[in-house]
């Protein structure tokens, strides 16, 4: 589990990569930790919802990654370390209900709503505006805790809200899965009630397999009446490679 004192770093990490202004992800290699001699890393990704496609499909969604030299970078091959704590940070400038999760209408579940393959099963939310927030889904129940500025909480699913005609609080998710399609990672960004989107999340996993795997946004958020074209089918916007070494 992350400690108090590594989420607070974490966040003024996040403030200042935050005013860089279009989201971008922030990629930074750390050396062991002296303390328990186990190896770690961090990834910081940035989601904006107005990136300029082409001129027939006009602005789409897109994540980035900022390198080191605070220059961005297209998420399109993301380069991950095996066997190493791996701290991820989404900071999400969108923000919406989702009706639909995963890659065609029979795949409308849960599935995409929980977080999947982090340590603890956990992940944390910050700056978020919902009262619903820590569900969990399993048991379709609610703690009604407030999400407030500067505050985490550990979320392990996100809540479908508004009935037949509502949604999953999801805006967006990073997902990675294996060549046969297993779910290895799955991070659901929080849509929540904010309409100009500013959730951010902290989660901590390993990758103990080395290889080429897929990520990939199961939000329909592209283009076309399915949602699945443009940004979603395009590497570097909703979908990419990780590469694990």
């Amino acid at each position: 589990m992350i400690s108090e004192k590594t989420l607070y770093a974490l966040i003024a990490t996040i403030v200042l990569v935050g005013g860089i202004g279009i989201g971008a992800a922030y990629y930074h290699e750390v050396s062991a930790v002296p303390t328990t001699q186990e190896l770690s890393s961090s990834l910081t990704m940035i989601v904006t919802p107005n990136v300029w496609f082409n001129n027939s499909t006009g602005t789409q969604p897109a994540f980035f990654v900022v390198e080191p030299n605070g220059q961005l970078a297209s998420s399109a091959t993301i380069k991950l370390p095996a066997h190493t704590l791996i701290t991820l940070t989404i900071i999400d400038y969108d923000g919406a209900l989702a009706a639909n999760l995963g890659s065609n209408g029979t795949s409308n579940n849960s599935t995409y709503a929980k977080v999947i393959g982090t340590v603890g099963g956990t992940e944390y939310v910050y700056n978020g505006s919902s009262s619903y927030i820590n569900a969990t889904l399993s048991g379709n129940s609610s703690n009604n805790i407030a999400i407030q500025k500067g505050i985490g909480w550990a979320v392990s699913s996100m809540p479908w809200v508004g009935g037949a005609s509502g949604g999953w609080e999801v805006s967006h998710t990073f997902t990675i899965t294996s060549q046969s399609g297993q779910i290895l990672l799955n991070i659901p960004s929080f849509g929540g009630t904010n309409p100009s989107g500013g959730t951010v999340t902290v989660t901590q996993f390993y990758l103990n397999t080395t290889g080429s795997f897929n990520w990939q946004c199961f939000v329909p958020c592209g283009s076309s009446s399915s949602g699945w074209d443009g940004a979603m089918s395009t590497p570097g916007w909703m979908m990419g490679t990780v590469q694990v070494s």
